[in-house]
């Protein structure tokens, strides 16, 4: 029986808050790498099963014990303003909290969720290819409150995506402008011009200080780097040939810059990783990879980067020089035409993967040399996935109310390494989580406030250890 001494508790108190168990945003994070801190699960092992149905999948995003997804009953126009609505559900049970419907004026879209952070959740109904013009609104993530509308319109959509800065202010890169937003107020903190090859895959990423966008440009696309402070223009990468673009970049927690620059021809099919040297991004390595959209890779623990190669092969890249460390024996299954390959790491480098398809959807799991570790039906994935949340929840949303969660680590009081045993360092993440406010802290009713039953809730689970 380990035991907990207030005296612990103050000199816990003052340790800096680890990184949490979240996916923000599409790609997982500021980066959109795809890794997460988590240990996924081992098999297709469900928690629960259902959701309230929709016509189409659409990317859940977790913050604490609650997932946030977009269920949508039908298609524009919508007169009622109500046929795409957000829901807040339980992420142990599936249970509905609450229900959010976006007010709807005529030329408005569906709703999408643009991410959430830090008990703010943020949607829009802008998008539809850039048609249609749209504030970003900002809701309370714990009670579904309305907070504010933002200054600035924005055309992005979905499958635009959205980051977020370190104090929480989302960065929207759509089809004509970066707008950072104040996440309290709404303000417009700063808004650039931009150019982007193909309306609705505009999406950026953030590194250090630095806000990364794909542009086209004569001749191909670069990659634009600008300060996250205050929008300036720093410099730009060299010419990626090619004519369309539907992928975002995404940045390595080392700092590298990838983007899998594609449009179906093999010519100019190829995944670029770029180094910035703080003047200037400077390329490492190109390689080919498959055409797909609405692309989000992954970066593993230690750096090995993964895609999906010529022949649909899931492929682990050496991130010094871009060289096959290992590749999947069987193709990844699709519907005959392009793919939207969605991927997660855990912290042992295991992969997550949803393939987009809608016939023959999938959702698969793999070793970190890409060896198989199981795989199952996922019928209308589209970018339904993969999220994950504390405890290596694993969440996943199709059509219909096919929505499932997926868990296989027991050990929920297991927070900081080494992980599989209890220590010191546990106690002392839960309670940097506590102090910082962090919701992955809210581990007891009454949810939304921080108060001893969520510290009795964790000393629980401490106590019951790992098996």
């Amino acid at each position: 029986m380990r035991s907990f001494r207030p005296a612990l508790f103050l000199v816990l108190a003052s340790i800096a808050a680890p990184a949490a168990a979240q996916w923000s945003n599409s790609g997982g994070n500021a980066g959109r790498n795809g890794l997460t801190d988590q240990l996924g699960p081992d098999a297709a092992e469900t928690i629960w099963t259902g959701a309230p149905t929709s016509v189409i999948a659409w990317q859940p995003v977790i913050e604490g014990r609650r997932v946030y997804a977009v269920r949508q009953t039908g298609f524009p126009p919508e007169p009622a303003g109500n046929s795409s609505p957000i829901f807040c559900l339980d992420l142990d049970t599936g249970a509905q909290i609450f229900r959010i419907d976006l007010p709807f004026a005529a030329g408005d879209w569906t709703t999408w969720i643009a991410g959430v952070k830090d008990g703010r959740l943020y949607a829009a109904r802008s998008g539809n290819g850039a048609s249609s013009n749209g504030p970003l609104r900002c809701y309370n993530a714990q009670t579904g409150a309305f907070l504010w509308s933002s200054a600035a319109t924005i055309n992005a959509g979905v499958y635009d995506g959205v980051v977020f800065a370190p104090d929480g202010d989302p960065v929207v890169a759509d089809f004509t402008h970066i707008t950072r937003i104040d996440a309290q107020t709404g303000a417009t903190v700063w808004r650039v011009p931009r150019l982007c090859s193909v309306s609705g895959n505009c999406g950026g990423a953030i590194g250090s200080n630095t806000v990364y966008i794909a542009d086209a440009v004569p001749g191909g696309h670069r990659i634009k780097a600008f300060n996250l402070t205050t929008g300036a223009f720093r410099y730009q990468s060299s010419l990626m040939p090619g004519f369309t673009l539907q992928n975002s970049p995404m940045v390595a927690p080392d700092g590298t810059v990838y983007l899998p620059r594609t449009q179906n021809n093999p010519q100019a099919d190829f995944l670029y990783a770029f180094d910035d040297t703080g003047s200037v991004l400077t390329q490492r390595w190109a390689v080919p990879t498959l055409w797909t959209t609405s692309t989000e890779l992954a970066v593993g623990p230690d750096g090995s980067v993964y895609h999906l190669a010529p022949g649909r092969l899931l492929t682990r890249l050496d991130p010094a020089t871009g060289q096959i460390v290992d590749q999947s024996a069987v193709p990844i299954p699709f519907d005959g035409s392009g793919l939207t390959p969605r991927l997660a790491a855990d912290r042992e480098g295991r992969i997550y993967l949803t393939n987009g398809a809608f016939t023959n959807g999938r959702l698969m799991a793999f070793h970190p040399d890409t060896t198989p570790m199981w795989d199952v039906p996922f019928r209308n994935v589209n970018i339904g996935g993969p999220s994950f949340g504390p405890d290596g929840t694993l969440v996943v949303a199709g059509t219909g109310s096919n929505m499932r969660a997926y868990r296989t680590n027991p050990c929920q009081a297991d927070l900081a390494a080494p992980f599989g045993k209890l220590n010191f360092f546990d106690l002392a993440a839960y309670l940097a989580l506590y102090n910082a406010s962090d919701p992955a802290a809210d581990l007891a009713a009454p949810f939304g406030e921080l108060n001893f039953f969520d510290i009795a809730a964790y000393l629980a689970a401490f106590n019951a250890g790992c098996p």
